[in-house]
């Protein structure tokens, strides 16, 4: 299980060469941001992993890994998602928060009715996402971008989102 407070940023796509090498596709803007993080780690955050960068190949990175020097090791961490703290956002009114904050505010429209829950905010490479849970039970996710996410108020716990007119219709909630 993903812990709430980290992104995906790159995942192993395979070993690189006979001396643990592996190459990473990235989900970030530039792949050399990936290296920036003070830290990446597995889904769980139970491992953590120091890359240095050793070129590019294609569209993927090619880095070693600190503690890994054998290709046989770096075949079993193939598949691998490698993960980043999430960043913080800003809200002006009341100062900071991070995704986990976000996490089971309930969503309302701007007139004030309630639309759904916020059930998680992910970004996979090109940008902040929110999940919905519907009151119907069904999920949607919509771009974290002001044209669909209005005011976040932590203290009074919702935010308002303003769905695609093909979205919204009479029959949600």
């Amino acid at each position: 299980m993903t812990q709430p407070n980290l992104i995906r940023v790159a995942v192993i796509a395979s070993a690189h060469g006979v001396k643990g090498q592996v190459k990473v596709k990235c989900f970030t803007e530039s792949p050399d941001t990936i290296l920036t993080y003070p830290q990446l780690t597995n889904a769980s955050g139970t491992r953590s992993f120091k890359l240095k960068k050793h070129g590019i190949s294609k569209d993927l990175l090619i880095v070693s890994i600190e503690g890994v020097d054998d290709r046989n090791v770096s075949e079993t961490l193939k598949g691998t998602e490698l993960y980043a703290p999430a960043p913080m956002r800003k809200n002006t009114s009341s100062g900071q928060w991070t995704y986990s904050d976000l996490t089971g505010l309930t969503a309302r429209l701007d007139n004030g009715k309630t639309y759904g829950k916020v059930i998680g905010v992910y970004n996979f490479g090109a940008g902040d996402i929110v999940e919905l849970e519907l009151a119907d039970g069904k999920t949607e996710m919509l771009p974290f971008k002001d044209e669909f996410v209005g005011t976040v108020d932590l203290d009074k716990g919702y935010l308002t989102v303003i769905p695609p007119d093909y979205i919204e219709s009479d029959e949600q909630p």
